[in-house]
């Protein structure tokens, strides 16, 4: 079999079967193959779960309810907020008893933040339980569902004057959730998906190639998927985006108006309309998913001992105290840990400058969404395409610029021409660039052609990077715990989420101004950048092998311990029959005689 020649293959024409009778024959075969239907079905999930609402329309439902909703602290009366570009007047909603109330944007950093605190405490709770059973299919399931109503459901505000604005951000709390939820339980699908494969299933139960060839096969196709499925996710965030573009440019003459362009597009209606269909457009997406997905592909049965509300906690904590044996990758987790909090900030902001700058206008807010949909799929493909065409690795196709900032070998020959230590300092260019906005109000995301260049650089960057670091991390977990490590990857990118959020909308509070968060981003990737430079894949690789190693001889021992005990038990019912029939025997004899 020629490797090189099979990543370019179709992975569901395979020839000649699996031997059953070899132990990796029957490890192979011990989970269903992948179908067409559930491959293209798993695409399709991401095509509609692809966060348009939760990136643009509710943030944006979100402060616009706020603003009408708020006040004015600075000026006599506290009189209303006023929703005009040129208006640079402070906008207050009332906080939790606090004087004079927060700015809109701390309240929107408070939401993300508490948003991403819950998904903490469920990932950390329910994190290992989907690695058992079918339960990473139910909560997904469940998750999805929950994402569908929140998203809905924002229509029932359609006619409020701003004064309920607390409801709406209850609705985005729980959307945020539910969708973080969604993200990492999908995530988590495609390993398991990847390599049942049935390409790869057959390179996996050949006896006679080596480990390191069947492992960069099953990398590549990971990367594979990983790509295929994001590109999808941008697929249907572009189409989302032509669909509402061209609803936003209807002639309208029915307000209130949010400015002066009387369109459809510039209408509150406008944007509870969008989020509803979004909703819809997602439920219909993921429907074929949960029905293409195979019963038989689950993990074990859950341990008798275990609870269904600890076993997660109990697995953080086991995981925890095997930092030692997984110190590289831990080390990825903290690197994550600020590039995570660094991204969502940026996400958030983006949105709220682009609100404050263009006074709500649907037609540049979802044109500057089509860009991003665009630039995200030429950048996902674009990375695929090097995979394929020069047999890079994962690490490889992490970076991101053209040229060349260095070069180094990997253990495959591939000439890395930029790690992925360089895509930090390229995305973290954004947060440096808001920081001019601190003291100047014609540059530093200010103004509208700066929005255009960074819904452009985003879609470039951000896109590709989300799916090879998901592939990355599957190339560097224990088989069969997948799960497990997604969930405490999430539970890192959650965890400094809530904490930058907090900070950033604390100083936004302290200073009135929004810009003064950027710092805060650009230090995050400073950090994060410092931890990646300490980082060595190949030996995060090999510790990942040595403790799947450790694990099979643990769980041979046991079985060894197992095997002997029943031996042991049935010697001595075996002795106990024969006891009995000797007394038997004697009791028949005496009775003869």
């Amino acid at each position: 079999m020629s490797l090189p020649e099979d990543l370019l293959a179709d992975p569901f024409k395979v020839e000649g079967t699996i031997d059953p009778t070899t132990e990796i024959g029957r490890e192979v075969l011990s989970q269903p193959p992948a179908t067409k239907k559930e491959l293209w079905s798993y695409y399709l999930y991401y095509n509609g779960n692809n966060g348009y609402v939760i990136y643009f329309y509710l943030p944006t439902l979100l402060q616009l309810m706020a603003q009408r909703g708020g006040f004015n602290p600075d000026a006599e009366g506290n009189p209303p907020c006023k929703i005009t570009p040129d208006d640079n007047a402070p906008c207050n909603v009332p906080w939790l008893g606090v004087s004079g109330g927060i700015p809109v944007v701390s309240m929107i950093m408070y939401a993300t933040a508490i948003s991403f605190a819950a998904q903490f405490l469920l990932f950390t709770t329910f994190g290992s339980l989907a690695d058992y059973g079918r339960y990473n299919q139910y909560i997904l399931l469940g998750s999805t569902l929950i994402s569908c109503a929140a998203q809905m459901l924002p229509i029932i505000f359609l006619n409020d004057d701003g004064s309920h604005w607390f409801g709406l951000m209850i609705l985005d709390i729980v959307a945020n959730v539910s969708y973080g939820m969604t993200l990492v339980y999908y995530a988590a699908a495609f390993p398991a998906l990847s390599d049942n494969l049935p390409l790869v299933r057959s390179v996996r139960a050949n006896l006679s190639l080596s480990v390191e060839e069947k492992q960069h096969f099953a990398e590549k196709w990971r990367s594979h998927v990983s790509a295929i499925s994001t590109t999808f996710s941008n697929i249907g965030f572009l189409v989302i985006s032509v669909v509402f573009l061209i609803v936003s440019f209807i002639p309208w003459s029915q307000g209130p108006f949010l400015n002066d362009d009387h369109q459809f597009g510039n209408t509150p209606l406008y944007y509870f309309i969008a989020t509803a269909g979004c909703s819809a457009f997602l439920l219909i997406n993921a429907i074929p998913y949960f029905i293409y997905r195979p019963s038989g592909r689950h993990g074990p049965p859950l341990p008798e001992n275990a609870h269904h509300l600890t076993i997660g906690w109990k697995s953080v904590f086991e995981t925890l105290k095997e930092t030692r044996k997984h110190r590289h990758l831990f080390m990825y987790f903290a690197s994550f840990f600020m590039f995570s909090d660094g991204v969502n900030a940026i996400s958030s902001m983006q949105t709220f400058i682009q609100n404050d700058v263009t006074a709500f206008s649907a037609t540049q807010t979802v044109v500057q969404g089509f860009i991003t949909a665009i630039t995200s799929i030429i950048g996902c493909l674009f990375f695929l395409l090097l995979a394929k065409k020069f047999n890079v690795s994962t690490k490889t196709n992490l970076m991101i610029i053209l040229v060349a900032t260095g070069t180094n070998e990997n253990q495959h020959g591939d000439t890395v021409q930029c790690s992925h230590k360089t895509i930090l300092f390229i995305i973290g260019v954004i947060p440096i660039w808001g920081c001019f906005g601190i003291g100047l109000d014609n540059f530093g995301l200010k103004t509208n052609w700066e929005l255009w260049v960074m819904s452009a650089w985003s879609g470039l960057f951000t896109g590709p990077i989300w799916a090879w670091q998901q592939s990355l991390l599957s190339e560097l977990i224990p088989r069969g715990e997948e799960n497990k490590f997604f969930s405490l990857f999430g539970i890192v990118g959650k965890a400094s989420s809530w904490i930058g959020a907090s900070v950033i909308a604390a100083v936004t509070q302290k200073t009135a101004n929004a810009y003064y968060g950027w710092p805060i981003i650009a230090s995050l990737f400073v950090v994060a950048i410092i931890i990646l430079y300490f980082i060595d894949m190949d030996a995060a690789r090999l510790e990942m092998l040595h403790f799947e190693i450790q694990r099979e001889l643990a769980q041979a021992h046991i079985h060894a311990i197992n095997r002997i005990a029943t031996v042991d038990e049935k010697a001595s019912v075996i002795k106990l029959e024969l006891v009995n029939h000797e007394n038997n025997s004697d009791g028949l004899d005496r009775h003869h005689q």
